[in-house]
């Protein structure tokens, strides 16, 4: 279904008026593409983040699951490489349906496994917390974004910078070991996805092109997955404090 849809907008859109409609990226198309873009990512994105909802959900609380899932850690590199690899076809394939729509699928059973895995080592509560703050922060900051007319691109330089720091403080944190480090490395975390969450919303809008709404999605998805684990982190540590 999803399939044909994309199909009957791209035959409606062949004419002397693409450039016109589409310009050179989705702020600048014209109401009906920036519409239909949006309903087409956040669509797309509802359905991922059911998809990884349910898969942890029973791999935290299915004690059969739960089991196999801890004898067996290789799955766990396994599924981290098959990312890498599904996330370098996506870009390759992006535009093309229904490669994109496969592919973008095969990804999102991939980082729900991941996610369901480190899901298993929390406390039913803070994993429960942990999803509520995210959800509740994704919605405002996204929500937020959308109507404001600031401009946002400003943000990329400073959080490259933020996530460099941040991968090295957790390569510092493997030999310090500190509760305290590991409470301010996953508050840092929190704060730097929840504006790769504003920056992102922001450039999707001004980077891609309406037939890009695949790439657009995993940038939103993959922003809230990570706000979601320095959460736990974050909501873990303060436990352990």
């Amino acid at each position: 279904m999803a399939t044909n849809l994309v199909n009957m907008e791209s035959a409606s859109f062949q004419s002397l008026d693409d450039d016109f409609c589409y310009k050179n990226n989705v702020a600048q198309a014209n109401v009906y593409v920036r519409m239909g873009f949006l309903r087409k990512v956040y669509s797309i994105l509802s359905v991922q983040l059911v998809i990884t909802t349910c898969t942890a959900f029973v791999l935290r609380f299915t004690p059969i699951v739960r089991k196999y899932v801890s004898e067996n850690h290789w799955l766990v590199a396994a599924a981290m490489i098959m990312s890498l690899v599904l996330i370098m076809a996506l870009y390759v394939k992006r535009k093309e349906t229904p490669t994109n729509y496969l592919l973008l699928t095969a990804f999102t059973v991939v980082q729900a496994y991941s996610v369901g895995v480190i899901a298993t080592y929390y406390d039913d509560v803070i994993v429960i917390q942990a999803f509520l703050l995210t959800a509740a922060v994704s919605i405002t900051l996204t929500m937020y974004t959308l109507q404001s007319k600031r401009d946002f691109s400003k943000l990329g330089g400073s959080l490259f910078a933020g996530l460099c720091i941040l991968i090295v403080g957790g390569l510092a944190q493997m030999f310090i070991g500190s509760t305290s480090f590991e409470m301010l490395l996953a508050g840092g975390g929190a704060l730097l996805f929840s504006l790769f969450i504003v920056y992102d919303t922001h450039m999707i809008m001004q980077r891609l092109s309406p037939e890009e709404y695949i790439l657009a999605t995993i940038e939103l998805y993959l922003d809230i997955i990570n706000l979601f684990l320095e959460l736990l982190r974050l909501l873990e540590a303060m436990r352990r404090n």
